[in-house]
Order: structure tokens, then C-alpha cells, then sequence
């Protein structure tokens, strides 16, 4: 009996661990803006503390994903400079689930599928085109997920697409603003389990703001 509990508690604690590099796998979405305030202002300023955050958290903190054998060499992460015609505002066109969710299976870096319930879409305007981005969220509820690919992809960004933040605005709407754009952590470190954006979230266009690679 007490083999059998050791052994389930350590398969309990490996399933936590495991099930944690899946949810910090690119999480380090810190606010921008206090409850109830529009994130469109002073965005210049909020886009660099949130930079600034970044990188002390990956230089400092225990779960950021550089190797804490890196994390003495670690300089900085690379961006683009900050851009707003980058930053997109609109409204979320939510898919009925009725009589049942839209269910879509995201590839990850560990040649296994991810499976999220396929929540809406944002449509934005960008050098006079349209463009439709898909949103996703996990089974059970949670945090929206937004991941992309675009033509810099593969050169100049991660090859396998980065991360999009969804912030509120007052009056129902949100702010997508590819200046927060940011790699996984499978891009910083191999143990983490990465979905990465499907087809339908690979944008025709070069999208040169957010961060770039890393190495």
C-alpha cells in the first residue's frame, strides 16, 4: 500500500509539472492597465514597462524559461521598434455554441495536437487590407489564446509564429496590438510544450513589430 502511494504521488507531482510548463508556456502577460482603464493610453509608455517587465522576468525570475545557466549571459530580448499603426482596435465576433462549441485541434512543438474550443474572430485592417485573426480557448474555460504566424516568420521571428495579447476596452470592445506580440517558450527552452497558430492564423503580411528571435 504505501508503494502504491509513493507511486501515485510522484505521478500526481510529474503530471502537475508537467501540466505547469504547458500553462507557462509563453504566459507572461502582465497588465498593462489597472481595471477599467482604457489600454489605449499612453500606450508608448505601457508597451515599454511591459518590455522592461519581460525582461526581468526572464533574467530573474524562477520560472522564466532561460536555462539558469543562461540567465547571467542573459542581455535583453530583441524587438522591433514600437509602431503603433500596429495596434488594433475592434470587436470580437464570438461563434455560437449551440448546439455544440467549434472544437479545432493546434499543433505543438512536441508532434502532439492541442485541443481548444474555437471561440470567435477579430477582423482589423492593416496597409489597407482586411485580415481575420482566430481566437481560441482552452477546454473548460480560461484565458483567450491568440497565436500567429506572418511573413516574418521563419527570418526574422520565431519560424513557428508568436503570441497576441487581448486586452478590454471600455464600451465592449478590445486592443490587439501586435507591438506585445512574443515567442513561446519552447523558443527559450525545449522542455516547454508549445501550440502553435494553424493555417487559418498564418497572415499574407510581414508584421514587423513585437519581439524578434531570440538566437
Amino acid at each position: 500500500m504505501g508503494g502504491f502511494m509513493n507511486g501515485g504521488r510522484t505521478w500526481a507531482l510529474v503530471f502537475i509539472s508537467c501540466l505547469s510548463l504547458f500553462l507557462l508556456a509563453g504566459k507572461t502577460g502582465f497588465s498593462l492597465s489597472k481595471e477599467g482603464e482604457d489600454p489605449t493610453e499612453r500606450r508608448e509608455e505601457k508597451i515599454r514597462i511591459f518590455r522592461e517587465k519581460r525582461a526581468l522576468f526572464f533574467k530573474e525570475d524562477p520560472h522564466s524559461p532561460i536555462k539558469e545557466s543562461a540567465r547571467k549571459k542573459f542581455k535583453g530580448l530583441i524587438y522591433y521598434p514600437i509602431d503603433l499603426k500596429y495596434a488594433m482596435t475592434g470587436s470580437i465576433e464570438k461563434y455560437p455554441t449551440d448546439p455544440k462549441p467549434i472544437y479545432v485541434n493546434l499543433p505543438t512543438n512536441k508532434e502532439r495536437e492541442k485541443k481548444y474550443v474555437k471561440y470567435g474572430r477579430f477582423k482589423f485592417k492593416l496597409e489597407g487590407k482586411e485580415y481575420t485573426l482566430q481566437i481560441y480557448r482552452p477546454l473548460g474555460g480560461g484565458d483567450f489564446f491568440l497565436p500567429f504566424k506572418d511573413k516574418t516568420s521563419g527570418a526574422e521571428t520565431y519560424p513557428e509564429g508568436r503570441y497576441l495579447h487581448i486586452e478590454p476596452i471600455p464600451g465592449g470592445k478590445v486592443l490587439i496590438d501586435f507591438n506585445r506580440a512574443h515567442n513561446p517558450f519552447c523558443e527559450f527552452n525545449e522542455k516547454y510544450t508549445c501550440p502553435f497558430a494553424p493555417k487559418e492564423n498564418w497572415l499574407e503580411i510581414e508584421i514587423r513589430a513585437g519581439e524578434k528571435r531570440f538566437r
